[in-house]
């Protein structure tokens, strides 16, 4: 007998412990070593695609949010334009320069333009016009450096003070420069010859075919910026008179004016630098939490495998269990024996799962960048750097033995009430009591009210419960499947013996099927609801570009302004165009932001104002609208953000005015997560006097070939490389691609999904074989061959496969539904048509079928190799 308690001291109970670990765990386990290192790599793979995937979102937001703070301007306050107010003027400057409660102001003026890299590529950086002279009072963190840079030169001439960040995005190795180009250092020998910077720059800007000078270097690592004199800037920008803020210092003893005028908004730079940060937070979470989502996939199925091993251990030690049992191990001891082992597989696989993660992490912001190569973050500059936090590491560390404990518990409870002497004797450890029949049903059921809660803090945590209770549902499910199915084969099984055998005994033990399968069952599923989401998404994203994009080509400025929207075309240019040969019509379109009321609430959208003369991608039926009254269509993101339904009326604010309008219908948009009105062009000129064109739309002649038409728009322009110029189906092309970039991922972790589920029916399956090593030599006993019991192994697993196929196939159209109707219309605001490519789910069905197939055949000749006489000698066991 194990002695119960010889020493009742803490240190004895532990030396005590870790004897019973030592030489009962640990040669279990290394006899099994195969199947843990799997395990453990399994929980590994899956804590290191979650940690690094969190990681990189949070080094992204981390380097914005550093980047808006480094922005800040060392100032009382900023006035800038409200949402949809004409901008801030150089007399209204020159107003605020006469008062005597401020000490000091200075101008800012932002832009984004391209600059031309060290390949000849063309690179986005960020514009923005400073009063130089005040540079280092204002903007301390931007003072240029001093070797090298020549400020009078920048006050004289449009001449480009150039950031860090920015000579990187252009291709430059600034650590190989230790100053910037310019008099002081044109003729500085240098120690090792290196590739100097340029000295100028081309910038693709009307009016502006030389390079501009570079005359300093910005120490400014994480944005690519260029500063430029304010009033040269203005020229560049083709903005006179225009100012997109104003930072003020206040004099000494007097306070931040409360009040100021219509159209005028006042805010603290380090809480504009906050906002800034909020806003990019609130913009990306849908994005980060699905990708995050997506990343514990891998995990979520991998539990799975980490049960089927933990099962299988189980399994082959239940002599052993039960043999101590009788010398006087309690079933307590027993229990903690085996909850330790899987502690201590969670603790390794989390330890390697941190290595893992960090490294992932550092590849893929160094290879991807903060929004992994998608470019749906909105988040720009340099390479953000790793940012770890010891709550997050420590999270990443107790996930692995709550994966652990929580896939070995079904296996674990089983133990409790081990009948020693049943097990001994070789009749089994006992069926299940089947009082959990009734679960799988309740939860399917429980999946359809659970999608329809609201977001909870903007988080569908509803709609995650739902998919989590279908897939949960389903594995509860599949022994009902499985008796429906074999009852149905019953008739055509009465006259064989091998076939009768197989389907009477896949029905008797229809309730280890959902544990046989369930890796590959879920992770069938998954596949299918993301196979058919992505087809769903694609195909609408198609067809909504068909609508959007009537015209052959289509043209606008590379220059954008502090919005992100195009500058203003040439007032001529639309009229140019029109007259070129090969071109049959011309439409203008204006994209700008504007004001909105709605409710009493006041707030900024974009406006897109273009002709409406071609089929929108309409969502429901249009109101009709009082006469007199502007119709305008609105976005699903502004739906959904304002409760706004066709039929409703709000006001649009413009350079002090409101115009009424009233909502017409909802159209779908897939180019932006945020709100968005759309309104014939002709009606926008009309109320607003605006008739500004920021794109033109272009179709052509039949015959017309489209390359010398854009060779003739270029050469029109005057400034061939500040237009840029697409055909719709270049523009079709280059979405569908991104869109396939961006969902390449969701094929691969697919294949690793299905893998984990295979190796989990083969370690279920063998688990399975090995307790009917005694029903295997009667039937040997009887006359049946190994080949036999292959067969009918065989058999077997496929009827359970072919029942968790059909589930996984009918959860997974039911979450795929899920994906479609209800995440990500909350999650992104974007609607879609629900679309299943047939041949493509059947050729999945089908190789999923196939490999269980296979790797059942694979584990039923492993487990039945042993020879005829120890099969029999099994039987005699029992005499």
């Amino acid at each position: 007998m194990i002695p119960q308690s010889v020493d009742a001291s803490p240190s004895a109970g532990l030396r005590r412990a870790w004897g019973w670990w030592w030489q009962l765990s640990w040669p279990a386990l290394r006899l099994q070593w195969g199947r843990q290192l799997a395990a453990l790599l399994t929980i590994a793979l899956g804590l290191a695609l979650a940690g690094a995937v969190h990681w990189i979102n949070a080094s992204a937001l981390a380097q914005f949010e550093s980047a808006a703070r480094q922005s800040s301007a060392v100032a009382d306050t900023e006035l800038s334009p409200s949402p949809g107010a004409a901008p801030l003027s150089d007399r209204y400057f020159a107003e605020l320069a006469a008062r005597d409660d401020i000490a000091a102001l200075a101008p800012r003026l932002d832009a984004s333009i391209r600059l031309q890299g060290r390949d000849g590529s063309w690179q986005r950086v960020r514009l923005i016009g400073l009063d130089l002279v005040q540079l280092g009072a204002f903007h301390p963190q931007w003072f240029p450096r001093l070797d090298g840079a020549d400020l009078g030169r920048a006050l004289r001439e449009p001449a480009l003070l150039v950031s860090d960040a920015a000579w990187t995005r252009l291709g430059f190795d600034v650590t190989a420069n230790a100053a910037t180009p310019g008099p002081a250092t044109a003729s500085a020998p240098s120690a090792v010859p290196r590739p100097a910077l340029p000295r100028a720059l081309r910038v693709d800007l009307p009016d502006e075919q030389s390079p501009l000078p570079v005359v300093g270097r910005v120490p400014d690592r994480q944005q690519p910026l260029v500063i430029v004199d304010i009033a040269w800037a203005q020229q560049l920008l083709h903005r006179p008179g225009q100012l997109d803020a104003i930072l003020l210092r206040m004099a000494p003893g007097r306070a931040v004016p409360a009040d100021w005028p219509a159209g005028v908004q006042a805010r603290a730079p380090e809480d504009q630098a906050r906002q800034q940060a909020d806003e990019a937070r609130r913009l990306t979470r849908a994005y980060r939490l699905n990708l995050g989502v997506l990343s514990l996939m891998a995990l979520f199925v991998g539990a799975f495998m980490v049960f089927a091993v933990h099962s299988l251990s189980v399994a082959q030690r239940l002599p052993q269990l039960a043999l101590l049992g009788v010398l006087g191990m309690s079933a307590r001891q027993r229990l903690a024996l085996l909850v330790s082992e899987a502690l201590a597989l969670g603790i390794a696989g989390a330890v390697l799962g941190l290595g893992l993660a960090v490294a992932l992490a550092e590849l893929g912001l160094h290879a991807l960048g903060g929004d992994l190569g998608s470019g749906l973050t909105g988040l720009s500059g340099g390479r953000p750097e790793l940012q770890l936090s010891w709550a997050s590491i420590a999270g990443l560390l107790a996930l692995g033995p709550l994966v652990s404990l929580g896939a070995a518990a079904l296996p674990l409870a089983r133990l409790r009430g081990l009948p020693v002497a049943q097990v001994l004797k070789g009749l089994g450890s006992g069926g299940d009591t089947g009082r959990w029949w009734w679960m799988g049903p309740v939860l399917l059921v429980a999946a359809l009210p659970l999608t329809w809660m609201r977001p909870v803090f903007g988080l569908p945590l509803g709609t995650y419960a739902a998919m989590v209770a279908l897939l949960l549902g389903a594995l509860g499910t599949v022994p009902f499947v499985l008796r429906a199915m074999t009852g149905l084969l019953r008739g055509w099984a009465a006259r064989r013996a091998l076939p009768l055998l197989a389907v009477e005994r896949a029905r008797d033990q229809a309730g280890e099927a959902g544990r046989l399968i369930a890796g590959v069952l879920v992770a069938l599923a998954l596949a299918v609801a993301m196979l058919v989401m992505v087809a769903s998404f694609r195909n609408s994203l198609d067809q909504w570009l068909s609508d959007m994009l009537p015209a052959d080509l289509y043209l606008r400025q590379t220059a954008r302004d502090s919005a992100q929207q195009g500058q203003p075309m040439p007032p001529g240019l639309a009229a140019s165009a029109a007259a070129l040969p090969g071109v049959e019509r011309v439409a203008a379109q204006r994209t700008r932001a504007i004001g909105i009321r709605v409710r009493g609430m006041t707030g900024g959208t974009t406006l897109l104002a273009r002709p409406l003369d071609h089929r929108l991608p309409l969502q429901g039926e249009a109101a009709a609208l009082p006469d007199g009254l502007q119709p305008v269509y609105i976005n699903e993101a502004m739906r959904d953000e304002l409760r706004l339904a066709p039929g409703d009326r709000f006001m649009l604010r413009l350079d002090g005015r409101q115009l009424p309008v009233g909502v017409k219908a909802i159209w779908r948009d897939y180019s932006r997560q945020s709100g968005a009105v759309l309104m014939e062009r002709q009606d926008w000129e009309r109320l607003s006097g605006d008739a500004a064109i920021t794109e033109l739309a272009l179709w052509l002649k039949s015959g017309a070939d489209p390359i010398a038409v854009q060779q003739a728009l270029r050469d029109t322009s005057g400034a061939p490389e500040s237009l840029e110029i697409a055909s719709a189906g270049e523009l079709r092309r280059f979405s569908l691609a991104i869109f396939d970039r961006s969902f390449a991922i969701t094929y691969w972790l697919q294949a690793v999904g299905l893998g984990l589920g295979l190796f989990g029916v083969a370690a279920s399956l063998s688990a399975q074989l090995l307790a009917r090593r005694r029903e295997f030599g009667l039937l040997m006993h009887l006359g049946l061959t190994r080949a036999m019991l292959r067969r009918l192994v065989l058999a077997e697993t496929l009827l359970q496969a072919l029942a968790g196929a059909v589930m996984g196939l009918l959860v997974g159209l039911a979450i795929s539904a899920v994906l479609v109707f209800r995440l990500n219309p909350q999650s992104f605001h974007w609607s879609m048509d629900w679309s299943i490519p047939g041949w493509r789910v059947a050729a999945l069905l089908a190789a999923s079928l196939i490999a269980t197939g296979a790797t059942a055949a694979w584990a039923s000749a492993r487990a039945l190799r042993a020879g005829r006489g120890e099969a029999l000698r099994a039987v005699r066991e029992d005499w």
